[in-house]
């Protein structure tokens, strides 16, 4: 298990979520794209728009089968989702992401 990354904005979790990833050899190449890096306009509608989205959950699903510590939005959304106004739909749906994340790879994947 590893140590939640300390941020303050969404704009950090976003960057941080990439840093992360490829730093264990995993480029989210469409999250990227999607978000700008963080320097997306509408950067809050969008990352609740790829938490409630379908095609987002099989593409982490598959990412974390080859990358089982795979750092997520989902992961700070839902620790940290209220405080940047994201709706309270999107934190719950972020925090059951978690929990199936979890499951998936067989172990908790991130402490706070």
């Amino acid at each position: 298990m590893r140590q939640m990354p300390s941020v303050e904005t969404l704009r950090e979790a976003v960057q941080q979520v990439i840093e992360s990833n490829k730093r264990d050899g995993y480029v989210p190449t469409r999250f990227i794209q999607i978000t700008e890096e963080g320097n997306a306009a509408g950067l809050l509608g969008i990352c609740e728009g790829l938490i409630s989205s379908g095609e987002t959950l099989e593409w982490l699903e598959s990412a974390l089968r080859r990358y089982p510590t795979a750092l997520t939005l989902e992961d700070f959304v839902a620790r940290l989702g209220a405080s940047w106004g994201m709706s309270d739909e999107t934190v719950e749906a972020a925090k059951a992401r978690v929990a199936y994340f979890d499951r998936l790879v067989g172990s908790p994947r991130y402490e706070l």
